[in-house]
């Protein structure tokens, strides 16, 4: 093999290794954080939070979504944590648009990229557009495609073998 070839193979493989370290210590501290948010924030509590009438539930959840890194191993044990809390159904479907559509990587990407005036510009419209996207689904009362075993607890993992996406 060339040099140029195993020189790539060696980037290729070291860029692995980190990725992989990055993505197990990331479900190990979200997993964990969100277990002790379990521990101390009550059911009753998150869901007078995010049920708010007022439309304050659907900001809170944009932001918790805007904060949350996207992947399945951290967006989904999430969103698992608020359908057993019975979160109301708006403000976990704008978690879920924001948690892509917010990420604090593409939020940062965006200000070195396009600076800081195009980043709140697409931060701001992203979060509009989250909030609406919920609020339309629970009006129009798409609550009834979730299945009932969803809002039950389960002792087993919420990752399964798709942390890396």
């Amino acid at each position: 093999m060339s040099p140029e070839i195993l020189a790539m193979a060696r980037e290729a493989a070291n860029m692995f290794a980190f990725l992989a370290t990055e993505l197990i210590i990331l479900f190990l501290v979200i997993s964990y954080l969100v277990g002790v948010l379990q521990e101390f924030i009550t059911p009753e509590k998150i869901q007078s939070i995010l049920s708010s009438r007022n439309g304050k539930g659907y900001v809170i959840a944009a932001l918790l979504g805007a904060i949350t890194p996207f992947c399945s191993c951290s967006t989904i044990p999430f969103l698992k944590g608020l359908l057993r809390a019975r979160a109301g159904f708006g403000p976990m479907m704008v978690f879920l648009f924001s948690s892509p559509l917010l990420n604090p990587v593409i939020i940062g990407l965006f200000v070195v990229t396009f600076g800081i005036k195009v980043a709140l510009f697409y931060f701001t419209v992203a979060l509009v557009v989250a909030v609406t996207a919920g609020f339309v689904l629970e009006k129009l009362g798409f609550e009834r495609y979730v299945r009932p075993e969803a809002y039950e607890a389960a002792e087993t993992s919420s990752c399964g073998t798709s942390c890396g996406d």
